[in-house]
């Protein structure tokens, strides 16, 4: 029944880590920017929105697949990368429709880019808080400009802190994606420590950590062949989480660095348990070498590309 619901996404699909427990509701395929050159997630598909009649097609399979569950759905994620770039009253029925089949829904979430957030006003982003949206996951992945330029993010510094400081006025909830290893080894610790800076100013619910993977079908595999970029190590990749866990200074915040492309399973409230993060880092320093380091790195690529 659900292979119907998500057949465009193939095998696997992404949703933000916070919304790991939510219905995913197929509402656009691909990124509306898929210009990065790290990324290969969207697998060459073209920027789709699916059309209002086709997302309710698929609300009535997943209502019928949920109907027989003890415990109402609550909690609905929009599938796809960048849902949150439609027009604002485009978002709007999408919602009414998720409410229709799902109606004691409390908590309606998306993936955003930081664009999409700033070609919204205060006004609109009000108004989808008031119809539903309650989080909403942003791919900040550095704060350095450098690093953002090179990969061709399309977004700056400022404009990921201009996004984050507008959903915090209109008291809307996010978690922000950051990535390790994306200045490669010459700017390694410039994006640690200014991405460390721009998160500081702001204050995330979560701050969920990745580590920069090299996808085949990505643009930047070009770039690590001819030397233009060079790749971290595991071992290095733990010192630039240490840079940047030493240089947070947060509010209330998750570090959430559970995701499998990281060397370290970590996760833990800031600030109070930072120092204890801090501990399981420089132990994990201490213990293995670049030997046994680099064992783990193979078998975890390894596993990585059978899944």
């Amino acid at each position: 029944m659900l292979d119907e619901v998500y057949k465009e996404y193939g095998e696997y699909f992404y949703v933000p880590m916070t919304q790991g427990y939510s219905v995913a509701v197929p509402v656009t395929l691909g990124c509306s920017w898929d210009k990065c050159l790290y990324c290969d997630l969207n697998q060459g598909n073209r920027f789709k929105f699916f059309g209002l009649e086709e997302i309710e097609n698929r609300l009535k399979i997943l209502n019928k697949f949920y109907s027989n569950r003890k415990k109402p759905v609550e909690r609905v994620v929009m599938a796809g990368g960048n849902p949150f770039c439609l027009d604002t009253d485009i978002l709007i029925e999408i919602v009414h429709l998720i409410k229709t089949y799902f109606p004691q829904v409390k908590n309606i979430s998306s993936f955003a880019r930081a664009d999409d957030i700033l070609r919204k006003s205060k006004d609109e982003l009000l108004e989808l808080k008031k119809f539903g949206m309650g989080e909403l996951s942003i791919g900040v992945e550095s704060g350095n400009d450098g690093v953002l330029a090179f990969h061709n993010k399309g977004i700056t510094r400022e404009e990921n802190y201009r996004a984050l400081i507008k959903l915090e006025e209109c008291d809307i909830s996010y978690s922000t994606y950051i990535m390790l290893g994306l200045g490669g080894k010459r700017l390694s610790k410039e994006n640690a420590i200014d991405t460390a800076s721009l998160l500081s100013m702001v204050n995330p619910q979560v701050i969920i950590v990745v580590t920069l993977v090299s996808f085949k079908g990505a643009k930047l595999v070009e770039k690590i062949r001819n030397g233009e970029f060079e790749r971290l190590s595991v071992l290095d990749s733990i010192k630039e989480e240490k840079i940047l866990l030493e240089n947070l200074h947060m509010r209330n915040t998750i570090f959430n660095a559970t995701h499998k492309t990281n060397a370290l399973i970590l996760k833990g409230k800031l600030p109070e348990q930072k120092d204890i993060l801090l501990n399981k880092i420089n132990k994990a320093l201490e213990e293995y070498d670049q030997r046994t380091m680099r064992n783990k790195e193979m078998y975890k690529w390894r596993n990585w590309s059978l899944e």
